[in-house]
This record gives structure tokens, C-alpha cells and sequence, in this order.
């Protein structure tokens, strides 16, 4: 259930290029992709530990100082996420489009992972982040969906003090938790970052943030018709909108129809396999799928794994 791969300075067996492969390597996979360039004495990274909830990625890293710049072609390319930071030492300075924050011990700052901009370490660090697919949020509501970026102070955000202890609590008993109890955590910490999304949104909503709002109410719909064929003119008829603006939603988030259905059917088939007995080619089959050969290339696609290999990983039945 837990992975821990140290990338520290250089042994004498292992080359700069090999740690700087390895880093970067894990910062695409748990986090996002990123220009990153040390900047310290030490032209390599530092070290990193994972233990992930199911699909929830939670990753410790111990950085130097280092810069780094996240373009909007990269963010275009990844998969829309939002990710989570908290840091125990050290601060980490973020400039995006429209403001800077300063990450440090004391407080939560959540992004989109279409969220473009540079940050800095100017000391080394150590912080946590999560990296949640928005399909494992989708069954809770967060009002108006993932901000660009919100910074939340503990001393002033109560769900923001008990996500970072909740946090503290699954780093103290990971090793002793069994599959049934990791997957309850997974759902704790998602009802506690849907919360502090959902507190974070004023009650109004503006003219400019129709599309988003109605990007979610689509998104809504599409969870609760997974079992059938979604169909563009389908969601149009249902919201009174043109097919057009259904386009637009999703557009305005690189996102397509397709590929949203596909991920939540994806969500919806990683859950059964977790939660029950079925076989793979029956939740292949529940979920739109062609096959569990079809099922298994797309899983593969999203999860590195096998369904199978999923299963006797993280089953809970």
C-alpha cells in the first residue's frame, strides 16, 4: 500500500543525470509538468516519499532551493486535477497569472492544475502535496468547482486546521491501515477538500462565472447518466442550452464531453473494484465499456496498473 523511493544527493553509484531523471520523473507523475532547475550549491534534488489513498496521491518531499515555471501548453496537456500543498519547513514563493502566494508551515494552498505561473524555493524545504482527480471529487459538492488558486490560513480556516491534521493523523497510522480503512480515509479527506471549496465561494454568482457553474451542473449530469450513452444533445435538452454551449463549457477547460464521461467512468469502475467482488468484465460492461480488454487499456492508460493489479493492491471486498 505504500511506496517510498528516496532521491537524495548523488551516491557514488548513482549519477546526476539518474537523480535528476528520477525527480523530475516523480513530479510529473504525482504532481504536474514543470520546467525545474535547482538553483542551490547542489545541482540535484532532494528526496520524496508517497502514500497514496487509492487514486489520491499524497507525496512528502524534502526540496533545496530550486525555481521552476509551469507554461499553459503544459497545462493544456495534463490531465485537469487539483492539487494540494502543505509545508512543514521552509516556504515556497508562487506567482500565478493573477496573484503571489507564499506556501509555509501554517498553511493550505489548493490549485487547478490548468493553473499556469513560476514559483521559487529560495531555502530547502519540506512540504506535502495531493494530487485529486477531479472524477473523485465529483460525487461532492464543492460549489463552483476548483479555484485557480485558494490559500487558506490555518489560524483563520477551521477545515483547513483539521485537513492538515487529518493529514498528520494518515502519515502516523499508514502502515497499520488496512485496505477498507485506506478507502475510508480516501473518503474523509474528500469530504474535508470539498468542504473548504465550497466555503471558499462567495453566494452570488456573476455573469462571468456561468460557463464554470455550468460546466459543474453538466458534469453532475454526466455522473448520474454513466450508465447509459452520453450524448451532447442529451445534455443540451436537459439544461435548456444550445449544443454549442455544452462545447463551450467544456472547451473553456481544454476539457471535451468525451473525455469527461470517460473519466468518471474510469472513477466509477477503479471504486467497484475496490468496494467489491465483480468480476472485471462485468464492471466493464456496467460502465460503458466494450469489454474488460477495453476496460483494462484504459485503466492502464489512467493508472499505470492493471485493474486486476489495482484490485489485489487496494480491494477492499
Amino acid at each position: 500500500m505504500t511506496v517510498a523511493q528516496q532521491i537524495s544527493r548523488p551516491a557514488a553509484t548513482t549519477s546526476l543525470e539518474e537523480c535528476d531523471f528520477r525527480w523530475r520523473t516523480a513530479v510529473h507523475d504525482r504532481l504536474a509538468d514543470m520546467h525545474l532547475r535547482p538553483t542551490g550549491r547542489f545541482q540535484c534534488f532532494g528526496s520524496v516519499e508517497e502514500r497514496d489513498l487509492g487514486d489520491l496521491l499524497i507525496t512528502h518531499w524534502a526540496c533545496p532551493d530550486l525555481e521552476g515555471v509551469r507554461g499553459s501548453t503544459m497545462a493544456r496537456r495534463d490531465a485537469e486535477a487539483l492539487l494540494l500543498f502543505t509545508a512543514s519547513a521552509g516556504r515556497q514563493i508562487i506567482e500565478t497569472q493573477h496573484e503571489t502566494v507564499v506556501l509555509r508551515p501554517g498553511a493550505v494552498l489548493i490549485m487547478s492544475t490548468r493553473t499556469t505561473g513560476k514559483f521559487v524555493i529560495p531555502e530547502p524545504m519540506t512540504k506535502r502535496t495531493v494530487r485529486v482527480p477531479l472524477t473523485a471529487l465529483a460525487p461532492y459538492d464543492t460549489g463552483l468547482g476548483v479555484p485557480e488558486c485558494l490559500f487558506l490560513d490555518i489560524t483563520q480556516s477551521p477545515l483547513a486546521r483539521l485537513t492538515q491534521d487529518f493529514l498528520n493523523g494518515v502519515d502516523a497510522q499508514f502502515g497499520q491501515m488496512s485496505p477498507a480503512e485506506v478507502e475510508g480515509a480516501r473518503t474523509a479527506l474528500l469530504v474535508l477538500i470539498a468542504g473548504m471549496l465550497r466555503a471558499s465561494h462567495a453566494a452570488d454568482v456573476h455573469e462571468s462565472e456561468f460557463l464554470p457553474l455550468l460546466r459543474r451542473q453538466l458534469e453532475a449530469w454526466i455522473v448520474e447518466h454513466l450508465a447509459g450513452p452520453i450524448r451532447v444533445g442529451d445534455l443540451a435538452a436537459a439544461h435548456n442550452v444550445a449544443p454549442r454551449t455544452v462545447h463551450r463549457a467544456f472547451a473553456a477547460t481544454g476539457d471535451t464531453v468525451g473525455a469527461v464521461a470517460r473519466a468518471h467512468r474510469l472513477a466509477a469502475a477503479r471504486s467497484e473494484l475496490v468496494n467489491t467482488a465483480c468480476s472485471i468484465a462485468a464492471i466493464a460492461h456496467r460502465w460503458g465499456f466494450c469489454d474488460a480488454s477495453h476496460l483494462g487499456r484504459e485503466f492502464r492508460r489512467q493508472f499505470s496498473i492493471s485493474p486486476g493489479e489495482y484490485r489485489a493492491a487496494h480491494g477492499v471486498a
